[in-house]
């Protein structure tokens, strides 16, 4: 199939297909897994339409990425449930008309769309629609802000859902996920590497906060970016990073920062964003989300032990609020890699 907007010359993702002419139930079956729960609907015209269904699949860390062609009949797909990461959608061949509340975007040659967490769409896909899909979780999108920002990311992010392929630095990301999805069809290209070492996801989320409009762009664009903090304040940070399930009272905080109580609850406002006791809770629960993420023990209370929370009840609440999921789920999820 040839592809368009410059993105691909040939269909992506070979080396990793899911199915290949299938029933559209198949592809319907398989939305949960790596797009989003969906129902597809034809158009009551084209009801003797029979529609066939690709897919292709991998997986780099905390991404996701998707190729994905329908082709008999046009399509209504309806979201059965929120999105629960940043999604962007490329069209390779058709359009997709996008539909979030009262906003609307199209995917086409010369656009994209991006749904942030939380969405619920509506798509029409024209007949012979394919596309390239982009997903990355949620965490690891707010943990690469925060490393850029130095700072905790205390609203979730939300970008305009409308992306402009031909605004040059957005076209420079864009070129970017060509030459991953190329690298991808290398069995021995740099996508290869461990996840740890892998350095396309970085670049995916880096690339994103930077090329594409969104609540934090005014701080990214303006610079303020690993910018000035007081010692003291670098003092009870580097603490509570090392030393997470410890003693982190408000006095031990004020003893190692060598400051007042009233000075180092001003410094965490002013450039962290955050008092002492919400930072100590945000770190406590990153580190048992990695713990239960690598099933680095058997139950969710002793992951809440041992990352300094000593009431089961209210850290799974604020894992679910952090995380949108319970931490049972992340632990069940990792005895599945």
């Amino acid at each position: 199939m040839a592809t368009r907007a410059g993105l691909l010359t040939r269909t992506p993702l070979r080396r990793f297909s899911v199915m290949e002419d299938a029933e559209l139930e198949a592809l319907e079956a398989s939305a949960p897994v790596w797009l989003t729960e969906c129902k597809f609907k034809t158009p009551r015209r084209q009801l003797a339409a029979i529609t066939r269904a690709s897919l292709s699949a991998t997986t780099l860390g905390p991404v996701k990425l998707v190729y994905a062609h329908t082709v008999g009949s046009e399509l209504a797909v309806d979201f059965t449930r929120q999105e629960s990461n940043y999604v962007v959608s490329f069209a390779l061949a058709g359009t997709n008309q996008v539909t979030v509340a009262n906003e609307q975007a199209l995917c086409s040659a010369t656009r994209a769309v991006i749904l942030s967490p939380q969405m619920v769409a509506g798509m029409h896909l024209s007949d012979g629609y394919a596309q390239v899909h982009v997903s990355i979780e949620r965490f690891a999108l707010d943990r690469n802000l925060e490393r850029m920002l130095d700072r905790p990311v205390t609203k979730p992010i939300r970008f305009q859902i409308d992306m402009d392929l031909t605004r040059p630095v957005l076209a420079s990301w864009v070129r970017g996920v060509k030459v991953l999805l190329e690298d991808l069809d290398e069995a021995s290209g740099l996508s290869a590497v461990g996840a740890e070492a892998n350095p396309w996801p970085d670049f995916l989320m880096t690339g994103l906060l930077l090329a594409q409009p969104n609540n934090y762009s005014e701080w990214l664009n303006q610079g303020q970016v690993n910018g000035f903090r007081p010692q003291s304040l670098k003092r009870a940070v580097e603490l509570i990073e090392q030393e997470p399930a410890g003693d982190l009272s408000l006095s031990r905080l004020c003893s190692v920062a060598g400051v007042s109580a009233r000075a180092l609850q001003r410094h965490f406002r002013e450039y962290v964003g955050l008092s002492p006791r919400e930072y100590v809770q945000r770190v406590r629960l990153e580190h048992a989300h990695n713990d239960l993420a690598a099933g680095a023990g058997k139950t969710v209370a002793e992951i809440a032990y041992r990352s300094g929370f000593t009431h089961v009840p209210r850290f799974a609440g604020a894992y679910r609020e952090r995380y949108g999921v319970p931490p049972l789920v992340t632990l069940r999820e990792s005895a599945t890699r």
